[in-house]
């Protein structure tokens, strides 16, 4: 849909930068270089979710409801994301779609306001983006929140966290922490253009008091999707269940809460890395 070179790949192409589906899909570092320097790995500016991951059918008739967050300046790409959708109805999804299935009709797409309502963004009948997503800030996504020494963390999907290049099998408070600091840092600086003012090595050193007194989280990697690119069926293994943190720093405590909004560790833009908090 917007690319001006028509080249094979994104990486030498000399609009990557500026170009929307470079800077959503393949997110290369800016080109002046201003923030985490000699980062290769940048975080892609979305998460897509779904109620429950797991495999199934749709119906001719039912609904399927998707959320998509977006973050910095990606909240101006709606139209474009929209049009990608509305382009996608003829040629369908899923398995199957070569033979006519998968085909549906994007209906309706409402964007959450910081005050719980929700506010139309698109116009199905005349195929018009509506307007704008509206902007959360760090202090909206934490309104109402008050740090909790003792905390009950529950991973609905797989949480797929590195420690010293492997995946995470028993999970510590200063695994989470690192990895929550990583993407909020890498999130602010290359798509909000921020520097978090952060005492990072400060709020490692008070992670690692705290103490796991539960801990019933287990290795899942039963669920699996398919790579178009590499033509295979690839495993998303990650920790899934509970696992209760106490002597918790409540200057943590925000870190902690913008992860669980923005979501963690591999595949988030999947919809991987949710995990949800509450007091124990």
């Amino acid at each position: 849909m917007v690319c001006i070179t028509r080249l094979p790949t994104c990486t030498d192409c000399p609009f990557r930068w500026p170009c929307v589906y470079g800077y959503l899909f393949e997110t290369p570092p800016p080109p002046d270089g201003r923030f985490l320097r000699g980062l290769q790995d940048v975080p892609r500016p979305y998460v897509v979710r779904r109620p429950g991951l797991e495999e199934r059918r749709f119906a001719p008739g039912e609904r399927l409801t998707v959320e998509l967050l977006l973050v910095g300046r990606a909240r101006m790409y709606l139209p474009y994301l929209t049009l990608a959708l509305v382009r996608l109805e003829e040629s369908g999804l899923g398995r199957g779609r070569r033979d006519g299935g998968g085909r549906f009709r994007l209906v309706a797409a409402q964007a959450l306001r910081p005050d719980g309502s929700l506010q139309q963004v698109y116009d199905a009948g005349a195929r018009q983006v509506l307007a704008d997503v509206p902007e959360w800030t760090a202090a909206e996504l934490l309104a109402g929140e008050s740090p909790a020494s003792t905390v009950l963390l529950r991973a609905p999907v797989p949480l797929r966290l590195k420690a010293q290049g492997r995946l995470v099998r028993r999970l510590t408070y200063r695994i989470l922490l690192r990895s929550v600091l990583g993407r909020l840092s890498s999130l602010a600086a290359f798509h909000a253009e921020t520097e978090l003012q952060l005492d990072y090595a400060d709020l490692l050193r008070r992670a690692e008091a705290v103490r796991v007194r539960e801990d019933r989280m287990q290795w899942r990697d039963d669920l699996q999707r398919y790579s178009g690119r590499q033509r295979t069926t690839m495993r998303q293994g990650g920790l899934v269940g509970e696992i209760v943190f106490e002597g918790v720093p409540p200057e943590t405590w925000p870190m902690l809460r913008l992860g669980a909004a923005l979501h963690v560790g591999h595949s988030t833009v999947m919809g991987l890395g949710a995990y949800e908090l509450r007091p124990f």
